[in-house]
C-alpha cells in the first residue's frame, strides 16, 4: 500500500508562542493562588497568636482568682 497523503505541517512558531501565552497565564494564575495563601496563612497565625495570647490571659485570671479564694479567711 503506497502512502499518498502528504504529512501534516505545523506552524510551530504559532504552536510555540502559544504554548508560552498558556504557560506564562498559568504561571500568573499559580502565582496569584501562592500570594493568596501566603496572605491567608498569615492571617491565620495572627489569629492562632490572638488566642493563644486570650487563652493565656484566661488563665492568669483564673490563677489571680483561685489565690484570692484560697487566702480568704
Amino acid at each position: 500500500m503506497a502512502h499518498t497523503a502528504e504529512p501534516v505541517t505545523v506552524d510551530a512558531e504559532q504552536y510555540i508562542a502559544r504554548l508560552r501565552t498558556q504557560m506564562a497565564e498559568a504561571w500568573g494564575q499559580a502565582q496569584a493562588a501562592l500570594a493568596l495563601a501566603r496572605e491567608e496563612n498569615a492571617v491565620r497565625a495572627a489569629r492562632e497568636a490572638d488566642q493563644a495570647r486570650r487563652i493565656a490571659e484566661l488563665e492568669a485570671t483564673v490563677a489571680e482568682l483561685r489565690s484570692a479564694a484560697s487566702t480568704r479567711p
